[in-house]
């Protein structure tokens, strides 16, 4: 798990709920063994140490979750609705652009004639 949380190339999903929120805030035990807390707190080290810009971090909200959910420090961050932002997400998991801007044109050429 800490090599995923240490390789930057690889992008971090959080699937934000009342439940994720309830284990990152709740009274610090991880009954269901998955190290919400721990993982949590790596993701926030690192969002810090970055000076809050968001490289790999993607937050999805699901359909249960509303705003007061995400945790406050993500609050800056792009967050993906779920199911209604699914192309954007697909496209930010390929780390692909929506819109590809257009090659740039010939050089422009300023002719100055004297009156």
């Amino acid at each position: 798990m800490d090599s995923y949380l240490k390789n930057k190339s690889v992008l971090i999903i959080v699937a934000i709920s009342p439940k994720y929120k309830f284990d990152v805030e709740g009274d610090g035990s991880d009954q269901h063994g998955l190290h919400t807390k721990y993982i949590h707190t790596q993701i926030q080290n690192e969002f810090i140490q970055q000076r809050c810009l968001n490289f790999r971090l993607i937050p999805v909200m699901f359909p249960n979750a509303n705003q007061t959910h995400v945790p406050m420090w993500l609050q800056s961050t792009r967050l993906f609705r779920w199911p209604q932002d699914a192309q954007d997400l697909l496209l930010r998991l390929l780390r692909e652009e929506r819109y590809i801007p257009p090659p740039l044109g010939k050089e422009l050429t300023l002719i100055i004639k004297p009156l």
